[in-house]
């Protein structure tokens, strides 16, 4: 069928001298198109000894190939009669030994095909699967009239379990040959007689396997990998089963066939990457603020998928810095809004929800009392920090997880291996909320303030604390309330179905404005968390650990977690790591670039000297300064030190005197203020 394609369909012609060989009558049919097209033909090849030609080509009936030549391209080929060998120059070698009917959807629905030994072939079996009729080729019918027929008859039969009439078409004129092939699974000869031509299988293999007791089927196919390689079988299945029958002493039918699989066709990668370019190269996530924010605006930036707001900027303002200070100062002096609906959240249920969190973080969750929140740390398996968040616990078998926006869909990966793989036996389920609720930050001295004016009931420091959270009701809208902070400021984020997520950030920024504050985008939310020293996927990138970060008082001692072993390792808790520290420009030049090199002072910046590097860097109107957060060698050890910070790329150079990640409020009274 190649050969016929390249002449038929391309107008191509496949050699110069071709040789056909084949054990059916559909060999003489390509050899009429090759002579028709113009191709010579040096040989036709029919291994039935009765078999007969009408065409004006050399012809061996009751011949096989035995052999081929040539190195990088075919030369000849022997083929062997009863009078001997003979060989003839050839270019190309088009070979079949019959047809297979295409019967694997009934196969992928548990259906077990049988043996056909006029087509020498599997053929589906007549009922094999209820509400399903095979007809045509597929069905083992060869000829077009009788695939035309069997297709009218499954037509009428389709119509009738539907109750309908249907007329009978008149049948077109058409091909109506038999189908006549002499079974050859294989040729004798002194060379490798090869079965799968992609993973190298031969007839010697198949019977190896034999002889070594692996008799079914599907040990023979895992003993050689007959049929494993992308064709899955389709060239050399039934081949390798005959053989395998042979070797046994078996018929066809009692060795039976492996398992079929889908897709009996692969999908194309082309398929896959169809349109994966610009922006559909990957889905576009929009929060339910996000048209506000364009119509203020604001410049969007991509963050995991979604579509955040750089900054608000407002009529004046020619730089983004000065938008950008501007709302860091409506958090640290008034109230800010944030949309930090980006952020992961999986629903947690179950009698053991409490147990599979300990299981997950380095600290305790099972003890948290309902309608507190906690801070936790996750590890990969191999001790290196996943991921952070905070979770809340809303019932006694009801947590609330958050996860940063980057690493959402990694940690529900993570959590369904260790449910499914590692404590199958715990009772919890879980599930990605995060488009379901849209979550914002209200942040600054001023916040507890606007949110009395939203909430249905008022609250005061006594009864919503630091860290803690629960249902609340928001302008008669059943929602969620969780007193934490990512700012380091008294601030509070509200939750409520996606919505009513617009018209509530509308109402709080309307609000805010009033009280001489407003939104605020990721560039201050940058800002404000690294005042705090707070962490994101900038410093736990994947080869920090919880040592490193400063947090290995959280690994606790009470509890087996995931990674816990490996991050006790003596290499991870050695002292001369390098740790987060915090940093601030002390010489002439005051920037600092993140990405850059950290140098002990008077020493040459190169590589064997390299000390660490920066993950973070802002400029602080809080503190009036340029801050960083990176890591250093024995960072914790060196405060106070004074390094150089070398950028070679952008040709900058900074002194900086090392100090704690935490420059504003290390105590933490304005978040429980």
């Amino acid at each position: 069928s190649a050969v016929r394609a390249y002449v038929n369909r391309w107008n191509v012609a496949p050699g110069q001298k071709v040789v056909l060989f084949g054990n059916k009558d559909s060999i003489h049919d390509v050899a009429a198109d090759l002579l028709a097209a113009g191709v010579h033909i040096a040989a036709l090849v029919d291994s039935r000894s009765d078999a007969t030609c009408q065409l004006d080509v050399p012809f061996y009936a009751g011949a096989q190939i035995s052999g081929t030549e040539g190195r990088k391209a075919l030369e000849a080929v022997s083929i062997a009669r009863a009078s001997g060998i003979e060989k003839v120059a050839a270019d190309c070698l088009g070979m079949s030994g019959g047809w297979n009917p295409t019967l694997h959807l009934t196969c992928h629905m548990n259906g077990r095909p049988e043996w056909n030994a006029a087509i020498a072939a599997f053929v589906p079996k007549v009922g094999m699967i209820p509400g399903l009729i095979a007809a045509g080729a597929c069905n083992g019918v060869f000829s077009t009239a009788a695939c035309l027929g069997e297709g009218v008859g499954a037509a009428q039969a389709a119509c009738e379990a539907l109750g309908l009439k249907a007329k009978t078409p008149k049948m077109p004129s058409a091909e109506d040959r038999p189908y006549n092939i002499a079974p050859l699974w294989a040729v004798a000869g002194k060379g490798r007689a090869w079965l799968d031509f992609q993973n190298d299988v031969t007839v010697k293999d198949v019977k190896q396997a034999a002889v070594e007791n692996f008799r079914s089927v599907e040990h023979m196919k895992r003993y050689t990998t007959q049929g494993m390689a992308t064709d899955q079988g389709k060239n050399s299945n039934v081949q390798a089963l005959a053989v395998l029958a042979d070797a046994t002493g078996r018929g066809i039918p009692e060795t039976g066939t492996t398992t079929y699989r889908p897709p009996f066709t692969p999908v194309a990668v082309a398929a896959m990457a169809a349109g994966a370019a610009d922006k559909g190269f990957a889905p576009e996530r929009f929060t339910t603020s996000h048209r506000l924010t364009v119509a203020a605006k604001a410049p969007m930036i991509e963050a995991g998928l979604w579509y955040r707001p750089s900054y608000f900027p407002v009529q004046g303002e020619t730089t983004w810095r000065q938008s950008c200070d501007r709302e860091v100062g409506y958090v640290r002096e008034a109230v800010g809004i944030c949309d930090v609906s980006t952020l992961g959240k999986i629903d947690i249920k179950g009698k053991d929800a409490g147990a599979f969190l300990d299981l997950l973080y380095t600290n305790m969750f099972s003890t948290l009392k309902v309608g507190r929140v906690r801070y936790g740390l996750m590890l990969r398996e191999d001790g290196h920090v996943m991921d952070d968040g905070t979770t809340a616990r809303l019932g006694e078998e009801h947590f609330v997880m958050t996860t940063t926006t980057v690493a959402a869909g990694e940690v529900m990966k993570h959590m369904e291996f260790v449910s499914q793989g590692l404590r199958p036996d715990m009772d919890v389920c879980f599930a990605s909320v995060t488009e379901q609720w849209a979550q914002f930050a209200v942040a600054g001295p001023k916040a507890r303030e606007l949110l009395n004016g939203l909430l249905d009931s008022p609250i005061d420091g006594e009864s919503w604390p630091f860290m803690a959270c629960g249902d609340v009701k928001v302008l008669g809208v059943a929602g969620r309330l969780f007193r934490i902070s990512f700012s380091g400021e008294h601030a509070y984020e509200v939750a409520v179905p996606a919505r009513y997520g617009e018209s509530l950030f509308g109402e709080l920024r309307k609000r805010a404005e009033k009280m001489g504050g407003g939104a605020y985008g990721m560039e201050a939310l940058n800002v404000l968390r690294i005042e705090k020293g707070f962490i994101t996927h900038g410093e736990i990138h994947g080869r920090v650990t919880a040592f490193d970060i400063g947090m290995q008082g959280m690994m606790s001692k009470k509890k087996d977690f995931i990674g816990k072993g490996a991050a006790a390792r003596p290499g991870l808790v050695e002292e001369d790591r390098e740790m987060l520290v915090g940093l601030k420009p002390v010489g002439v030049v005051k920037q600092l670039l993140a990405g850059a090199h950290l140098y002990n002072e008077g020493v040459e910046p190169i590589r064997t000297n390299n000390q660490g590097y920066l993950t973070s860097v802002c400029f602080s109107p809080t503190l009036g300064t340029y801050l960083g957060l990176g890591f250093l060698k024995s960072g914790r050890a060196r405060y106070g030190e004074i390094v150089q910070m070398v950028d070679h790329v952008r040709g900058v150079s900074t002194t900086c005197e090392v100090c704690h990640p935490v420059f504003l409020d290390p105590e933490g009274e304005r978040s429980r203020d």
